[in-house]
């Protein structure tokens, strides 16, 4: 049987080499006190990890699902610190730079239950 964490750690090394340190943003709900009857704000988590960030090709772009100005960004399973990363989902932000991104889609690699390589359609705010 094939160790997908070694093809995992390989697909890390080579967008490290390849890519830039991209951020995935998550927002994360208040909570709510009982004993106080207060609720608490809600925040964000952020995942620093590595990608690549590549164009559709034209012929991909049909102006109904791929639009024009879309991007396709090929995510690490891994965190810049060696953490896993969470798998993204299209209510999560992507910051590269000073870019914040939509998620429009998430394809993931994952023959058995190891994430490979994230693909993600961004779609610019």
């Amino acid at each position: 049987m094939t160790d997908y964490t070694k093809t995992a750690a390989r697909a890390d090394q080579s967008l490290r080499r390849k890519g830039g340190t991209v951020v995935l943003r998550r927002a994360v709900p208040g909570g709510y006190d009982t004993g106080t009857g207060t609720g608490t704000a809600d925040s964000t988590a952020d995942y620093p990890g590595t990608g690549v960030k590549v164009a559709y090709r034209a012929e991909d772009i049909d102006g109904t699902l791929i639009r024009a100005g879309d991007q396709k960004l090929l995510l690490s399973p891994t965190q810049r610190d060696g953490a896993p990363m969470p798998t993204p989902t299209t209510a999560d932000l992507i910051l590269i730079g000073a870019v914040s991104f939509t998620v429009a889609a998430v394809e993931k690699v994952e023959p058995t239950n190891i994430p490979v390589l994230f693909t993600l359609q961004l779609r610019g705010v």
